[in-house]
């Protein structure tokens, strides 16, 4: 039998009696397919987190029946459809956001595409999340082509969230506004630069493509200071939301944090396979922090068009 027939099938016996035509009783041997395996039933290259003991999708190298899975409980389910379902959502607005958004006099096209920019950011990270994780049982190629896809849309997010609440941080200076989007969009190239390519993501340039990410996400702060320095502390929140983006920012480092340490599962294997481990936290934590980043958009945008439209008025 092949390696690869052996990893669909196992052939179990069960103490099933059955009568035959001649009246005799029999024991039946049943081959049964199996759905999802344990940790030492899984091949090297799938194995990442040694403290999830059951429940995976073994290789199937099968497109369709990795599509299959989406129909039974593995412990990536909760992966899937907890990016799945908040992408089409956010992918939903794009084609609703003039009911959804709230229209002043003052609000322009412009200011659809740029609260559009973002939604459109967020459903790229999400999907391709997702489909990542729907996947990645395929082989070892669709999984490390994946999890390229997987931190580029981290990279499209983080762009679009920035150049979002850029436009509306500083709408009344266009040089402070291109001049910062230029910057992200300078560290998000990059970013997706060692992301996709693989010479970069080898063993030797990890510290470099850390220490890469690590400067894009600081370089947020720039734009606050900015704004500090032209219109002070207090007006700078206020344009920018401040609250919403470092609670965003708390959402964001505490999935990351989680599952850097493995928790809750580390401490408690196979307690965790199918619901609650730490890559499904984060997942929910990182919907939750583009949530707060949608908050804090939206308030920016209309404390704009508020006082766009009472300096008509006057």
């Amino acid at each position: 039998m092949s390696s690869r027939v052996q990893r669909q099938t196992v052939t179990i016996t069960e103490p099933v009696v059955y009568e035959d035509d001649g009246g005799e009783m029999k024991t039946a041997t049943k081959k049964i397919t199996k759905r999802i395996y344990t940790w030492n039933e899984i091949p090297e290259w799938q194995k990442d987190n040694e403290h999830i003991i059951d429940g995976y999708v073994r290789e199937t190298n099968s497109f369709l029946k990795c599509v299959h899975s989406l129909f039974y409980l593995h412990n990536e389910s909760v992966n899937v459809y907890s990016h799945l379902i908040p992408a089409l959502c956010f992918f939903s607005v794009l084609f609703l956001n003039k009911y959804c958004v709230k229209s002043f006099e003052t609000t322009s096209l412009v200011d659809y595409l740029f609260i559009d920019l973002f939604f459109l950011g967020a459903f790229t990270c999400l999907i391709l999340s997702s489909t990542f994780h729907c996947f990645k049982s395929h082989s070892l190629k669709v999984a490390t082509f994946g999890n390229k896809l997987d931190y580029l849309g981290i990279v499209v997010l983080i762009v679009t969230s920035m150049i979002s609440i850029l436009y509306y941080g500083f709408y009344d200076s266009s040089v402070m506004f291109y001049f910062f989007s230029f910057v992200t969009l300078s560290f998000g190239t990059a970013c997706g630069v060692v992301s996709l390519k693989d010479h970069f993501r080898s063993r030797e340039w990890r510290p470099y493509r850390a220490g890469l990410f690590v400067a894009f996400g600081l370089s947020a702060i720039l734009p606050i200071l900015s704004g500090m320095f032209a219109y002070g502390i207090e007006e700078a929140f206020h344009r920018i939301q401040i609250k919403w983006i470092i609670l965003e920012g708390v959402f964001y480092i505490l999935g990351a944090f989680l599952y850097g340490i493995r928790f809750p599962e580390k401490g408690s294997p196979g307690k965790y396979d199918i619901w609650g481990h730490s890559h499904q936290v984060f997942h929910i934590l990182v919907v939750v922090a583009a949530l707060c980043h949608l908050k804090g958009l939206m308030v920016s945008y209309e404390l704009v068009h508020k006082g766009l439209s009472s300096a008509t008025k006057a």
